[in-house]
């Protein structure tokens, strides 16, 4: 069974080659951003729409509005979709030296909110706070997380204080596998050399997965990612 990280991995390097097999362009000359989609991504039927769950995973490499704007962007576009039921924001990795800081996240999680007011979200949540972070983050919103996803390598039992803070609060504790860091700028360089030159200059500015699952009979019905990659000037 592959690992989130060689299923992205996977899935973006048969993007970009697919797309790089068939491209006339010149990527390390013309282009500066580049957004690759998994090959198999399927356009929802909009008469099947009320019995599919459609949820979304964003990756954040910044703390950047325009990056996560990007992101919604372009998966409800290649799905064909002004509704998303579940979107969960992951959070630029910290280092050892940095902590959570609420101030970075708000604008974030203003144009979630914003996103929720209009519509298009049902619901959305985060990855990866404990107790404290994921307190400070709910008294402060408008519209409250309603996810909190616990990776299950780094808790292989959930903190008795985040279940008693969640069940309060009405958050549901769910658990994921993802690597801190979803894909290494090392396999980042290994889907792009076929077509670039000056690899170190491109780095990750988001990474989406969704899935598109029926209701009724809980079976994945689609599921892949996007991913957009920019050219440091």
């Amino acid at each position: 069974m592959q690992t989130p990280t060689e299923e992205v991995f996977d899935s973006i390097s048969s993007a970009f080659h697919s797309w790089n097999a068939t491209s006339q362009n010149d990527v390390s000359s013309q282009d500066s951003v580049v957004h690759c989609v998994s090959p198999n991504v399927i356009k929802v039927n909009q008469s099947d729409r009320a019995d599919l769950k459609i949820s979304v995973k964003i990756f954040l490499e910044n703390y950047n509005i325009e990056d996560l704007k990007s992101a919604i962007s372009e998966v409800m576009k290649h799905l064909d979709i002004n509704l998303v039921d579940s979107v969960i924001l992951t959070l630029p990795p910290l280092s050892n030296e940095e902590k959570f800081n609420l101030e970075k996240v708000k604008p974030l999680w203003n144009e979630l909110e914003n996103f929720v007011h209009e519509g298009k979200f049902v619901t959305i949540g985060v990855s990866d706070l404990d107790t404290p972070e994921l307190a400070e983050l709910y008294q402060w919103t408008e519209v409250k997380p309603s996810v909190n996803q616990v990776n299950i390598e780094s808790c292989c039992v959930m903190p008795p204080e985040l279940i008693a803070f969640a069940k309060e609060h009405d958050i549901q504790l769910l658990t994921h596998n993802d690597s801190k860091v979803l894909l290494p700028d090392s396999m980042l360089q290994q889907i792009l050399e076929p077509a670039i030159a000056t690899l170190e200059n491109w780095k990750i500015m988001w990474i989406v997965r969704y899935s598109v699952v029926v209701k009724c009979r809980g079976i994945i019905q689609n599921k892949g990612y996007l991913m957009c990659t920019k050219k440091n000037p």
